[in-house]
C-alpha cells in the first residue's frame, strides 16, 4: 500500500486558493476597456452634435421693474431654443425671470434682446438655463 508523505508547505503556509485564471482577467480587462471607450465616443458624439453655448453680452437696468437683457447664443444644429433668464438684485435674490425664445438660425449664432419685467430694482441678469425646443 502506497503511502503520501504529508505536505509539509500547505500545513504551513495553507493551501493556495484557485482563483480566476489569467486568461479570464484579460478578457474581464478586455471587455471593461471596450466599453469604457464606447461610452466615452457616445458622450462625445452627443455634445459635438447640438454644442451650446449661451452668454449675457449686455443688460440695461431701465426701471426699478425692467430690466433689458441681450444674449449671444451660439448652437451648431441651426434649431430653436429657448433660455431662461433671470435679474438679481443686490442680495442675489431672483426679482424677475422670463424664458426668451431664440429662433432658429442658419449660420449658429445670433443675439437676442428682451426685457423682463422685475418686482424690485435688479442689478444684473443671469442665464438660468437654456435648452433645444426644436
Amino acid at each position: 500500500m502506497p503511502t503520501t508523505e504529508p505536505d509539509l508547505t500547505a500545513s504551513r503556509y495553507g493551501r493556495r486558493r484557485q482563483g480566476l485564471s489569467r486568461r479570464t482577467w484579460t478578457v474581464i480587462a478586455v471587455v471593461g476597456v471596450t466599453l469604457g471607450v464606447i461610452a466615452t465616443w457616445i458622450v462625445a458624439q452627443q455634445q459635438t452634435k447640438d454644442s451650446f453655448q449661451a452668454d449675457v453680452v449686455a443688460f440695461d437696468v431701465l426701471s426699478d421693474h425692467q430690466t433689458s437683457v441681450t444674449l449671444r447664443v451660439f448652437h451648431s444644429s441651426g434649431k430653436p431654443a429657448e433660455c431662461d433668464v433671470a435679474a438679481q438684485a443686490q442680495d442675489r435674490t431672483y426679482v424677475g425671470e422670463k424664458t426668451i425664445p431664440i429662433p432658429r438660425t442658419a449660420k449658429g449664432d445670433t443675439a437676442v434682446s428682451d426685457v423682463i419685467t422685475t418686482e424690485r430694482r435688479a442689478v444684473t441678469a443671469i442665464i438660468v438655463d437654456c435648452r433645444l425646443t426644436g
